[in-house]
């Protein structure tokens, strides 16, 4: 006799996420296209679409054929490849502007760094859902750090191999998005606050004690940031040409944009134009209102994955969502921020519209597992 197998299928998930998703990712193509077609060749726009097709396919293959609960004990071994993978990348990764950073494959290159953020909040998820009692009742940092000593060192060593690696921003988004886990989780406020504080202390060292470029970019931000009231743009050098040429940008479109014809960056006045500062050329060529509309929608499919995610029954999957929301969203906070000298000058992409293979597939890949957590299952 054959056994009665139940199945489960999805009838429904979060249209509100995937429509989010679609929109910013056509916004994207449309920009690239504009770009690819003032500059040298076509070739970026064919290669985006062909990322975007198979970043798509993995979502919906995530969002189908995977049971989040049941692969959740792999967390740990995801760590551990990754780690692999940081340590093969500072032996035998490609070098791009000083930095070492990527694997490449014949016309295409990945970051693991860009993985290890994924993978870290799919970790602390699984830990913090895990020991949450233990957490709750950590009221001394050395009862945080006994009960929860190998999340520490993974996450400490994963860390150290990125700030080899020179890649800042990927630290900044990481430390960010799972310190905001920690907060969702109910960490003890004195523990967050000794956190912050050994956080930004590290940080200021980091910067003052660290390589020139970091100095010279602190020097840049200092000149051009709204937040420093001495600030002086007058005495210009070429460590400042790109955030000048931004803020220039930036304040050309206005409120409604020069228009795509007129746009100015895209003819190789911002280097970086396709990627780092995309956001600029967004707020040129359609100004004030279009940055808006893009922002708008970042901000729409967080709330909403926010919310989903907060919705759910089990409290992995609600770490989990909400770590993946945080996780997307302090990238584009972070990008924006550049782009308008909020922040000091970093490399990272604006999630869904700016050019790259891994960055986007990753997206698209916490894409898939955000419409994962939202699915409705029948059981038939």
């Amino acid at each position: 006799m054959k056994r009665n197998r139940t199945q489960r299928y999805i009838v429904s998930f979060d249209k509100v996420i995937l429509l989010s998703y679609v929109l910013l990712c056509l916004v994207g193509l449309v920009l690239m296209l504009d770009i690819s077609s003032v500059q040298s060749s076509m070739m970026y726009f064919y290669r985006q679409i062909l990322f975007l097709v198979v970043s798509a396919i993995v979502a919906v293959v995530i969002l189908y054929a995977f049971d989040l609960e049941k692969i959740r004990g792999a967390a740990p071994y995801l760590v551990y490849a990754t780690l692999l993978l940081l340590i093969y990348v500072l032996f035998k990764g490609s070098t791009v502007k000083g930095a070492t950073r990527q694997i490449s494959f014949g016309f295409i290159s990945f970051q693991p760094s860009f993985l290890a953020r994924v993978v870290l909040v799919f970790y602390f998820a699984h830990i913090l859902d895990k020991k949450h009692a233990e957490l709750l009742a950590a009221n001394t940092p050395l009862k945080f750090f006994l009960e929860f000593l190998a999340l520490i060192i993974l996450t400490g060593v994963t860390f150290l191999l990125i700030i080899l690696e020179r890649h800042l921003s990927t630290l900044i988004i990481g430390g960010a998005t799972l310190y905001g886990m920690l907060i969702y989780a109910g960490t003890r406020k004195r523990l967050l606050l000794l956190i912050a504080v050994i956080g930004i202390l590290g940080g200021v060292a980091f910067l003052n004690h660290g390589a020139d470029y970091r100095k010279a970019r602190l020097t840049t931000y200092k000149k051009y940031s709204l937040f420093f009231k001495n600030r002086d743009s007058t005495k210009a050098n070429d460590a400042d040409y790109q955030v000048r040429e931004s803020l220039t940008a930036l304040t050309s479109g206005g409120l409604i944009g020069t228009g795509i014809a007129r746009g100015r960056a895209k003819h190789y006045y911002l280097p970086e134009a396709r990627t780092d500062y995309i956001f600029t050329i967004i707020a040129e060529e359609y100004g004030f209102l279009g940055a808006l509309l893009v922002f708008g929608l970042h901000c729409l499919l967080f709330f909403r994955s926010f919310r989903m995610a907060n919705a759910q029954e089990s409290r992995y999957l609600r770490f989990l969502g909400v770590g993946l929301a945080m996780n997307i969203f302090c990238n584009v906070l972070v990008n924006t921020g550049v782009s308008m000298s909020i922040l000091p000058p970093t490399g990272n992409t604006l999630p869904f519209i700016s050019y790259g293979g891994s960055a986007l597939l990753i997206d698209s890949a916490s894409l898939g597992v955000l419409l994962n957590i939202s699915a409705v299952r029948r059981i038939v």
